[in-house]
């Protein structure tokens, strides 16, 4: 227990170290950004002078840093200069957050099956060798996947509208309550906004990729091989052991699913934390757009805690590499 705890720590330790550094960086970044939020307004330069004073965007880099860190290091990002006038930060960035939430985790749980099911099917990690076919099969269904998100999007989006309207005109089916994309609330365009991102700028790919390796390093180590020689059940075996190489591709794929979740709400038009963080940029409201960043940056520092959490409780040989 001693050592599970010390495991625990050091991995608590390392996730606060790298997520003060993603704060700091983050902050620097759009302190250094040149304009602010007074030119995207139409009179914005005949108030300026009276904008800056209350908006605090007067002093230059270094004055602005100097005030922005200590706030961020009480996650206090101030408030919405023009997208929400007035309205805190924090609040806005997590309601957001929570919105986002229903498309990335969906995306990840999907794009993992899919690595590990695809990998599987291939026969990574077998015995024996597969048909060649089903290798194909799969990598051909993978390389569909380094379409980028935004033309991915793009294309599903288009081509349900195109094809349904088609049937429509051809009396073949009647109006669907979620026609058309983007502008209907519907699962329907939910469900196709998760596929895309599961799936799209490589991440299936690259994912089937993953599992792959982890499957055939599991199908390699002693205990398996000897399992396998009894005669004895290999799927509760691998399912046990593959608990925290599954999590750590979750985690390293977290990066890339935020990214691609701004192009994907964009396109569908979901109103999430992508799609807040492109119109903050668009209309220069820093102080939202470093909200919404550091978030973006904690959830992803968040989810590799969780996955080296994972492995120190799952796997003894995380606890011993530590003693």
């Amino acid at each position: 227990m001693r050592l599970l705890l010390r495991a625990l720590a050091l991995r608590a330790l390392t996730f606060v170290a790298t997520t003060a550094g993603a704060v700091l960086v983050v902050t620097a970044l759009f302190s250094a950004v040149p304009g602010d939020a007074i030119d995207a307004l139409p009179n914005g330069p005949e108030l300026r002078s009276q904008l800056e004073a209350e908006w605090g965007l007067a002093g230059g880099f270094g004055e602005r840093l100097a005030d922005a860190l200590p706030r961020a290091a009480r996650l206090d990002f101030g408030h919405s200069l023009t997208v929400s006038p007035g309205a805190p930060v924090l609040p806005l960035a997590a309601s957001a957050a929570g919105r986002s939430a229903a498309l990335l985790l969906p995306a990840a749980a999907l794009a993992l099956l899919a690595g590990f099911l695809g990998a599987a099917f291939a026969g990574d990690g077998a015995e024996r060798p597969v048909g060649a076919w089903r290798r194909l099969l799969v990598r051909a269904v993978a390389a569909l996947s380094a379409v980028p998100a935004v033309l991915a999007a793009l294309a599903v989006v288009n081509g349900v509208n195109a094809g349904t309207w088609s049937l429509m005109e051809a009396g073949r089916v009647e109006r669907p309550a979620w026609f058309a994309l983007p502008e209907s609330d519907h699962a329907v365009r939910s469900a196709l906004a998760v596929l895309v991102l599961a799936g799209a700028s490589a991440s299936l790919l690259w994912m089937l990729r993953r599992a792959g390796d982890s499957l055939t390093q599991l199908g390699q180590e002693t205990f398996v091989v000897a399992e396998r020689a009894r005669g004895g059940p290999l799927v509760p075996l691998y399912l046990r052991h593959l608990a925290a190489p599954a999590a750590r591709l979750g985690a390293a794929q977290a990066p890339a699913l935020l990214s691609a979740l701004i192009v994907v709400e964009r396109a569908f038009g979901m109103p999430g934390a992508g799609s807040l963080f492109w119109e903050s940029c668009g209309l220069r409201d820093w102080p939202l757009a470093v909200g919404l960043a550091v978030v973006a940056a904690v959830t992803a520092t968040s989810a590799r805690f969780v996955a080296d959490a994972v492995a120190v409780i799952v796997d003894p040989r995380e606890r011993e590499a530590l003693s």
